[in-house]
């Protein structure tokens, strides 16, 4: 994964890049899936399209920052996740709080609902958290 950044020495790179390969497999509505961290730097991803994880990093992580600075000035508390939804497929954004902040990415087919798309993405955010 040379197009990635470095992760913080308590990152577990191994294990995080075979718990994304164990969700990408197991779940055939899922295209992507992008960790970075909280500043927007990639650390792992799988996807099935040609994809910058880079560039998707920066955008996802400003985008869910975005959802978090809405989510106060409405006086909610903090948003858990964002979603992104278009005819070709929904994007759904969840904050992971681990020893440091990151972002997990995961992005849907057009067939593949958005209630399923969130299950997987904050499942897969439970299960890498130990991670990283």
């Amino acid at each position: 994964m040379s197009d990635v950044g470095q992760p913080s020495a308590s990152v577990d790179s191994v294990a995080l890049e075979k718990e994304l390969d164990t969700v990408i497999n197991a779940n055939s509505g899922i295209s992507m899936l992008l960790v970075s961290t909280g500043d927007g730097r990639a650390i792992a991803h799988r996807s099935q399209n040609r994809l910058d994880p880079r560039r998707l990093s920066a955008m996802s992580n400003s985008f869910l920052t975005l959802g978090e600075t809405l989510s106060r000035e409405l006086g909610l508390t903090t948003a858990d996740y964002v979603t992104m939804s278009t005819s070709q497929g929904s994007m759904v954004l969840v904050r992971v709080a681990a020893d440091r902040t990151y972002t997990l990415a995961a992005l849907g087919h057009a067939d593949t609902s958005l209630a399923i798309l969130l299950y997987v993405a904050r499942d897969a955010a439970a299960r890498i958290k130990p991670l990283l």
